[in-house]
């Protein structure tokens, strides 16, 4: 790739960079650097409780104080990928993982993530979410002095820069940032950042893992009960930089949350408070646009806009790459912006690229003001302040409210143009500008149907009512996407056929492990049998062929056939419902086929021995697949004739508000609260729950949480007797 290779060309003064790298490390954690942590820590007062499953229940006075204490708990669990957050956001996590992060360290230099937090931190920032920013950075660097040994010499000390940096770096990924650019510099094998494994936050070539999510909300008068219900149930990489950690925080100041959170995050994502909750799934509108630029054959400097020739702003990106032992080399490259955005040299062309949330700085405070959202207009009144570049929100409340809206920030586009393609990049009218209002996002709220949803489809399909958005009132240019999933197809069929729901069905509808006839994979599927027969008949795979017809579409972990029809539809899972060439699926069957007999000895193989959830000891049958609403993504089969569970449902919670009363919830998480810790008795605690599709409850109200409570402490009064606890 034409970055990489720019990059090895400075290797001519290597000498001179390494000698710079070493004088510019911060010195190992010492005792002035402590004292100066320890001071800054000593102006928060938060407490922690720890349940018997090891989940952390933060108090403080301040809002500021439950942000100290979430960090330094999230520390003490997963301070290896904080640390790794921290770096990469800062375009620094090639001084600690080496070559293979250099890439990001540039693309974060690149997208201009500190020029939009060094000029948007005190000047759009409130007070309020500057001070959780740096009450979090406070937790984090008073446990990584209490730990020195843990902490890589570039990462101290951590400022409340760095955290909403965290989210101006990483929230475009969600609608797909990454995978537009990583297609434009290799289109033959498109890159994308990793986010879970050795190399998360690296650039990958793409996996094609289709990570979703659902939520989904029924109001008072469609529960059998009366109550209203919410299912949190976000579909994301198992461990990395992106996997959810359960927590509650609580102040006196309003903070009241429950719910779950990622590694860097000052706040509660999405679970609930006394009288609200919501669900975030992954919506992916175009919001790239990428266009072609004309440069001055006399001048290399300069492009062509509105018939004239406009000189290329230019910076110098630095990314010091640890290499072995104390040998750190820097490398320099320059950063080309035009009027639309910053440049990218490739081997066909000069492009720039425009996309939402280039430039925002304020999204901590949106998700703060979710978390104090105490109602439906509190709540639309945090979505207002458009500082989230996507996502969409399934939200319920207490007085019966239930919505969802499909939340992009959706760029003033002009129409009469295919906002998809590759645009000329001479037409000044084409660098939009600002984003569409909150009235023109679609929404539902309140319908008469009583049930909202989404699972990655789109927005004109969210209740099994005739309320949802229509289609013909969102213009082209708002990029809105079309590809309706499995699931959401299982949802309108499964909720469709009640007119009264039951708590039992809520929660047996989330497990379902079907296949719609409708969904594109099993229409695929059945259009590529119709004629495969003939290439099969008189080969060895005529009877996995003929097994193959008869599977039920049921992905259950005893069902013989699963497996074969996983491996199977690959091909179709990777083209997200795109056109799938006969070719490849008759060689994924083939593979599959042979696959299970070297490992089984068959091709008919219980899909539980096959479908695995794997943690340290542990290793569980699971039913679920990729698509479905019990969600599980694997892989490949491994040497061992099964693959492991990479992603999909991970942190799940069921809410609800009973008929007149309170806030109830219950909840499990994929592995346990202890992320890294193998010894810790919270490292695998939950693995069975969740194989075993159980829940537990979520502890509350803080008498509640003093009578679980299995430990109770404050950062400040750590002593190495307390670790691993």
């Amino acid at each position: 790739m034409r970055l990489l290779t720019s990059l090895l060309a400075t290797s001519g003064c290597l000498a001179v960079a390494w000698y710079a790298a070493e004088q510019n490390l911060p010195a190992p954690v010492d005792a002035t650097l402590r004292a100066q942590m320890e001071t800054a820590a000593s102006h928060y007062s938060a407490e922690i409780l720890r349940d018997e499953w090891g989940i952390p229940h933060v108090f403080g006075v301040t809002d500021a104080d439950a942000s100290f204490g979430l960090a330094y708990a999230h520390a003490e669990d997963d301070f290896a990928t904080i640390q790794d957050v921290v770096l990469a956001t800062r375009g620094r996590l090639a001084t600690h993982k080496g070559w293979s992060a250099i890439k990001t360290d540039y693309l974060v230099q690149w997208m201009g993530v500190w020029d939009a937090v060094n000029s948007g931190y005190q000047q759009r920032l409130t007070p309020e979410g500057r001070a959780m920013a740096e009450a979090y950075a406070a937790g984090i660097n008073l446990y990584a002095v209490q730990h020195p040994d843990a902490v890589a010499r570039a990462l101290l000390p951590v400022t409340g820069k760095d955290l909403v940096a965290g989210f101006t770096f990483k929230t475009p990924m969600f609608y797909g940032f990454d995978k537009a650019l990583g297609e434009l510099l290799n289109s033959e094998q498109p890159l994308e950042l990793a986010v879970a494994g050795d190399d998360a936050l690296s650039w990958q070539p793409r996996s094609n893992l289709p990570i979703g999510s659902q939520g989904i909300a029924v109001a008072p008068h469609r529960s059998s009960d009366g109550a209203t219900r919410l299912l949190v149930n976000s579909h994301q990489p198992l461990t990395g930089p992106v996997a959810w950690y359960e927590a509650s925080i609580h102040s006196d100041e309003g903070l009241d949350m429950a719910g779950s959170t990622f590694p860097g995050s000052p706040v509660i994502i999405h679970g609930h408070n006394r009288d609200v909750a919501w669900a975030n799934t992954v919506n992916k509108p175009d919001l790239v646009d990428i266009y072609r630029l004309r440069i001055n054959p006399e001048n290399a400097n300069e492009y062509r806009l509105d018939g004239e020739w406009v000189e290329f702003e230019r910076e110098t990106a630095s990314m010091t790459v640890k290499f072995f032992g104390p040998l750190h080399w820097t490398f320099d490259k320059d950063v080309l912006r035009s009027k639309h955005g910053p440049v990218m040299e490739t081997e066909h062309g000069v492009y720039a690229l425009r996309w939402a949330g280039m430039q925002e700085s304020r999204t901590l405070d949106f998700m703060l003001a979710l978390n104090k959202a105490r109602n439906l207009d509190d709540f639309e009144a945090a979505l207002r302040l458009q500082a989230m570049p996507s996502i969409n929100y399934v939200y319920a409340d207490r007085a019966g409210n239930i919505a969802h809206y499909y939340n992009a920030q959706f760029p003033q586009r002009i129409e009469g143009w295919d906002w998809s393609k590759v645009l000329p990049g001479d037409r000044s009218e084409l660098i939009w500008q600002g984003y569409r209002p909150f009235v023109q996002m679609p929404k539902t709220v309140n319908p008469v149907s009583g049930l909202v949803y989404n699972a990655n489809n789109p927005p004109f399909q969210a209740t099994d009512g005739d309320d949802d958005p229509h289609v013909g009132l969102f213009p082209a240019s708002m990029g809105i996407e079309s590809v309706y999933t499995n699931r959401a197809l299982q949802i309108e069929a499964l909720y469709g056929d009640s007119v009264q729901i039951s708590p039992e069905q809520f929660e047996t509808f989330k497990y379902d492990a079907d296949y719609h006839p409708d969904s594109y994979q099993l229409t695929g599927l059945n259009a590529w049998l119709s004629d495969a027969h003939e290439r099969f008949v008189d080969t060895d795979y005529a009877a996995a062929l003929e097994d193959l017809r008869s599977w039920s579409g049921s992905f259950a972990q005893t069902d013989n056939l699963a497996a074969l029809a996983a491996l199977t539809l690959a091909p179709f899972q990777a083209a997200n419902s795109a056109q799938v060439a006969d070719t490849l699926v008759d060689e994924a069957f083939r593979t599959a086929v042979d696959d299970l007999v070297d490992a089984h000895g068959q091709h008919r193989v219980p899909f539980g021995e096959v479908n695995r959830h794997v943690r340290g000891d542990l290793s569980l049958p699971l039913s679920g697949a990729a698509d479905t609403l019990r969600a599980v993504y694997g892989g490949e089969l491994n040497d061992e004739g099964f693959w492991e569970n990479r992603a999909g449902d991970s942190y799940v919670m069921f809410i609800s508000w009973p008929e007149g009363g309170e806030v109830q919830s219950r909840a499990v998480h994929n592995f346990g609260s202890a992320t890294l810790d193998t010894t810790s008795p919270h490292y695998a605690d939950q693995a069975t729950l969740f194989a075993n599709e159980q829940l537990r409850a979520v502890y509350f109200d803080r008498a509640q949480i003093e009578r679980q409570a299995v430990r109770r402490y404050r950062p400040q009064q750590y002593s190495d007797s307390a670790a691993g606890e």
